[in-house]
């Protein structure tokens, strides 16, 4: 029986709001060579235009007590001694959020400033805690590289779980502060998550033109349509679904990557979607030509096992186009007696190779030809197949190119070999080289 997981309600699901304290409250003092706070009356004003937040009052000294305000779940702060030093004086003195001071105490103390892996290991470690479903994170204020420290945790943390970090604050400033009036700003806050989908989106995008996959845990309120697309295209290559690749998913996810406007990942669409294009546009071509592309760029990509499969598909094509070009007649015949079904169709014509006598062709393919069509369909078999080379996969025996590509298959499709990844890839693009030479380049 299957393991059933239950998603969790919306009311199970536990918050953290992490926030990157300032000074913001006081200065420095060249004195005392610290940070001393300052009892004022100057605030900042606040507002969220987007609706992102609520905002209680009209203005606050800093973000700390805007979302000890907000959120009625846990707030996790991560502060300098300086910091922390200010904001406590904050809480009591100009907030009156005296009874809120606990939440300092439950905060991480960045003990050396210039410490950076400790910082990133601290960062990652309050990100990463598996007691909170989600997270919305305050990156306003804080000390130089800690707010980028945390963006850099977040961008990793997105790409493993796009669902944790469901926002990321930032106030940016709509009017200055003007001294001479004690007035002391007004910030719009936004969020930032956006761009670490924009982020994601852009990995995906160059990864995706050299593996073909994309993890199946990602997800984007704005490209979900597109990240579709790249999974349906992905998962038909990697089961050589060819006829659904080339007149369904190719042309699904070239139209997606057409739809993208935004400029940060504009470059990155572009030249995936012409690679799309070069991997996937068959007018013109012969189709055992177009799966012979494909199987060269799947070895070169390291599908090895794909890339045989597909080159096996490729040569049994290949001798039926070759066959046609003297019989016509015969193997549009042949064509229209099996639908036009292409594998049918390539193992029909591929049974001709060896000693194959019209007795036994009538058992399986009862009066689709006559004896002299069945004469001159074998007759005009491709010699080019079935000349014999010394293969190193074959350990230098002389072998049809024929049966080394139909042998190569099945011995990686049973996982017979005993050869190393690189000896293997070596031996199959060989096999392929030589095949491009006496067949494809002629």
């Amino acid at each position: 029986m299957a393991l059933k997981i239950k998603k969790k309600k919306d009311a199970d699901i536990k918050l953290a709001v992490i926030t990157i304290l300032g000074t913001v409250g006081g200065r420095f003092d060249q004195d005392l060579k610290k940070f001393v706070f300052v009892e004022s009356t100057k605030k900042s004003i606040y507002v969220s235009k987007d609706k992102i937040l609520k905002i209680k009052k009209d203005s606050y000294t800093n973000t700390l007590p805007l979302l000890i305000d907000s959120f009625d779940c846990d707030i996790i702060p991560i502060f300098t001694q300086d910091a922390k030093n200010i904001q406590l004086e904050v809480l009591q003195k100009l907030e009156q959020m005296g009874d809120k001071i606990s939440v300092l105490e439950s905060g991480y103390l960045i003990k050396d400033e210039q410490d950076f892996e400790k910082i990133f290991h601290t960062i990652n470690t309050i990100v990463n805690d598996t007691q909170y479903d989600r997270l919305i994170i305050d990156v306003t204020h804080g000390f130089r590289h800690l707010p980028l420290l945390m963006l850099i945790e977040l961008m990793i943390v997105h790409f493993k779980d796009t669902s944790k970090i469901e926002k990321i604050l930032f106030a940016k400033e709509e009017v200055k502060p003007i001294k001479e009036n004690n007035f002391v700003g007004k910030y719009d806050f936004i969020d930032l998550k956006e761009y670490l989908d924009i982020a994601n989106i852009s990995f995906i995008l160059t990864n995706f033109a050299n593996n073909f996959t994309v993890s199946n845990h990602i997800q984007s309120t704005k490209y979900q349509k597109l990240i579709d697309a790249l999974n349906e295209f992905s998962n038909d290559i990697m089961a050589l679904s060819l006829n659904n690749l080339f007149t369904k998913s190719s042309i699904t996810l070239i139209e997606e990557l057409k739809c993208i406007d935004n400029i940060s990942i504009k470059l990155q669409s572009t030249n995936l979607l012409e690679e799309i294009k070069r991997i996937t546009d068959y007018k013109g071509k012969k189709r055992y030509k177009t799966y012979f592309d494909l199987s060269e760029l799947l070895v070169e990509k390291n599908y090895i096992l794909l890339g045989i499969s597909l080159m096996y598909e490729s040569v049994r094509l290949y001798v039926k186009t070759t066959i046609k070009k003297s019989h016509k007649e015969i193997v549009e015949k042949v064509e229209k007696s099996l639908k036009n079904d292409l594998y049918s169709i390539g193992d029909f014509f591929i049974k001709f190779k060896n000693d194959y006598n019209y007795q036994q062709f009538q058992k399986s393919y009862k009066d689709v030809l006559t004896q002299e069509e069945f004469v001159k369909i074998k007759n005009c078999f491709p010699q080019q197949v079935l000349n014999c080379y010394k293969f190193e996969i074959n350990n230098n025996r002389d072998k049809s190119l024929l049966d080394t590509i139909a042998h190569s298959r099945n011995d990686l499709a049973h996982a017979n070999s005993q050869k190393s990844f690189r000896d293997i890839k070596k031996n199959i693009q060989e096999v392929l080289n030589r095949y491009k030479e006496v067949c494809i380049e002629q």
